[in-house]
């Protein structure tokens, strides 16, 4: 079950879409398994993630960890994004052992958008 916290993300809707402007990059990553989807729409500028903003399709804890992530990764090194989005799950009540592929999953869709 998705903690209190991060169930509460998935009422909003704030930073659902696609990104606009210059610098606008995208990725897709999709769960071999059970067949979860995260597309993400980023805008960066050097190794800044300025903006993101999702889609997803799956299950509550995939979406939660989309949303977290593009509240988390604004304004931030693309090199903390990993640790950033770490850090916001563990002060949203953390991840349970069969939720985890949803961190993992929006991971790979932001190498997908920014090639690394």
């Amino acid at each position: 079950m998705v903690a209190p916290a991060l169930r509460e993300l998935l009422q909003c809707s704030d930073l659902v879409g696609e990104c606009t402007g210059l610098d606008v990059c995208t990725g897709r990553a999709e769960h071999g398994v059970c067949g979860d989807v995260v597309q993400l729409s980023v805008r960066c500028r050097a190794d800044e993630l300025l903006e993101v903003r999702w889609r997803a399709q799956g299950c509550p804890a995939t979406l939660a960890v989309a949303a977290l992530a593009a509240r988390t990764w604004t304004l931030l090194p693309l090199a903390q994004a990993a640790t950033a989005l770490q850090a916001a799950l563990d002060g949203h009540g953390g991840l349970a052992v069969h939720e985890r592929h949803a961190a993992a999953l929006v991971l790979r869709a932001l190498a997908a958008a920014t090639g690394r």
